[in-house]
Formats: C-alpha cells, sequence, structure tokens
C-alpha cells in the first residue's frame, strides 16, 4: 500500500514539473513588439538605419563620428553625431536641420519623409547617443 502511494505520489509530483515547465504559445494575435513569430528579435530602428547608411555615412561616417570630407570639391568637417553639441539640439531642431539642411549639410525634405526623418533622429538618440 505504502509503495503504491509513493509511486502516485511521484507521477502527481512529475506531471506538476513538466505541466509548471512547458511553454504554452500565446492564442492571442496580439505579439511582442520587440519578437517575430518565431522569438527573433526585431531591429526597430532597420529602416532608419538604411536611410542612416543611404543619405548620412557618406559624411558622419560608420561610427557616426564625422571628421574632414571631401563633398562636391570642398572639404569639410563634419561634427560627430556622438559629441555634446549635438546630444545637446533638441529633437525638434535636428529635425529641422536634417529637413531644411545647415550650413554646408544638404536638406533632405526632397529625400525623405517626415516621417523617416523622424525614424532618423530616435536611431540616433538611441543607438548613437544612448538617450
Amino acid at each position: 500500500m505504502k509503495i503504491s502511494l509513493l509511486v502516485l505520489a511521484c507521477i502527481a509530483l512529475g506531471l506538476f514539473t513538466i505541466s509548471c515547465t512547458e511553454t504554452v504559445a500565446p492564442t492571442n494575435s496580439a505579439a511582442p513588439a520587440t519578437a517575430t513569430p518565431t522569438g527573433t528579435p526585431v531591429d526597430e530602428f532597420a529602416a532608419a538605419r538604411k536611410n542612416y547608411q543611404k543619405n548620412c555615412e557618406s559624411c558622419h561616417g560608420p561610427n557616426y563620428e564625422g571628421g574632414k570630407v571631401k563633398v562636391e570639391g570642398k572639404q569639410l568637417k563634419v561634427p560627430s553625431l556622438k559629441a555634446e553639441h549635438a546630444i545637446k539640439h533638441t529633437d525638434d531642431q535636428m529635425i529641422k536641420m536634417i529637413t531644411n539642411g545647415e550650413e554646408a549639410m544638404p536638406a533632405f525634405k526632397d529625400k525623405l519623409k517626415p516621417e523617416e526623418i523622424r525614424d532618423l533622429v530616435k536611431f540616433v538618440r538611441k543607438q548613437v547617443q544612448g538617450k
């Protein structure tokens, strides 16, 4: 009798352990914003990263540090996006600079949509400046 109770208790404990550790997929359609259905992370800045590479990297560089760059035969000193002066700009100031250009920086209002410019600013703030 004691052995059969012990066996039943072990089976119950085993079933309980299995049921507590088993992962069940959510049944609702609301998936987390940071993962695909397969669980791989989503790069929320993928589009902004591509826009940076296409439109900004040639001057500001792959490491966002700027430096001396030759553009249309002119030698320019491009500011670092990591520098304190870039960090101090408000988001609105950065959006305005990208949209309308400033000094030697060209305007991107005809190349990028307003939401793409806002996404670029978010990308720079979070990924480059750590804000």
